[in-house]
């Protein structure tokens, strides 16, 4: 494994950690090693399993199969939603349709809450990075990110399964889904660098961020639902940037609309914003790491 060991040099100054060239110039040296880490998270995820890789394809299933069936039967939280019929009309939104929609939106999420999640433990996991050796930290949430985005590549591959079998045609404007993705990536980035610094001095952080992600943030995103279906209160979820993202996912990928450029360009400015900030905060506090662990 290359650039383990570094020269040593003064510290950053807060100019520079607030440079977005000097942060890319940082990871782009390092893009050997934070493939392979990705790799290594990726892979680590069902190792020892019998069924290995199969897991990433089966635990979504298992999921949506769940959740499909709550929402469908159960708390019928699907509301009436007019489609494209292919003939240039519309038609109600059929069970099968409202399931893609659901599993659209539980991937964008899960890449998400997959990579912030996780962050809490990165430093914490490895304290003979800290200790022992001299090695870039940085790297480590955004390996994580990268192992969450090729996790989710199973989740939107058979987002296209579905789009072919239920749907009456499949729209170029898919093809924007990388656009509308980059602020959710940018924003996970730069909370992860965040969380995983806060959780190497108060080891409350993990449990903190396993509740407002994994729970709190999870309902109040529309993903069960769209943010038209709460009526006067529409508005709290165009103040969610992840909310955001799971409905321009749905506009482009599933009706072949354009997304809301005015609420995606205030979640980019938002992912832009905290990521270096992040950046920035987690590179002045990494000094301190080996004096608490």
């Amino acid at each position: 494994m290359t650039d383990l060991v570094l020269r040593t040099a003064r510290p950053a100054s807060i100019p520079s950690l607030l440079n977005p060239v000097s942060m890319i110039a940082n990871l782009w040296s390092r893009r050997d090693l934070i493939r392979q880490f990705a790799v290594r998270y990726f892979l680590a995820r069902h190792k020892g399993t019998y069924l290995g890789m199969f897991w990433a394809l089966l635990f979504p299933l298992v999921l949506l199969a769940v959740y499909t069936f709550i929402f469908n039967y159960v708390f019928v939280a699907r509301s009436v939603h007019m489609v494209a019929d292919g003939m240039g009309g519309a038609a109600e939104e059929t069970r099968s349709q409202y399931t893609v929609m659901l599993f659209l939106g539980l991937t964008v999420y899960g890449i998400f809450s997959e990579s912030v999640v996780r962050s809490a433990g990165l430093v914490l996991d490895n304290p003979n990075y800290v200790k022992k050796i001299v090695f870039p930290l940085e790297v480590l949430p955004v390996s994580a990110l990268l192992s969450a985005l090729m996790f989710s590549c199973f989740g939107l591959t058979l987002t296209v399964v579905g789009l072919f079998a239920f749907y009456p045609e499949v729209y170029w404007t898919v093809l924007l889904l990388p656009v509308v993705l980059a602020p959710l990536l940018m924003l996970a980035l730069g909370l992860a660098w965040f969380i995983s610094s806060l959780a190497v001095f108060v080891r409350d952080v993990a449990n903190i961020v396993l509740i407002v992600v994994g729970q709190l943030l999870f309902f109040m995103t529309p993903i069960f639902y769209r943010a038209d279906d709460l009526k006067e209160w529409a508005w709290l979820s165009h103040l969610n940037p992840v909310g955001v993202v799971v409905e321009a996912a749905r506009q482009v990928v599933l009706y072949g609309a354009m997304p809301d450029w005015k609420s995606l360009g205030y979640a980019t400015l938002l992912g832009l914003g905290v990521m270096q900030l992040g950046y920035a905060w987690f590179m002045k506090s990494k000094r301190g790491f080996a004096d608490v662990l």
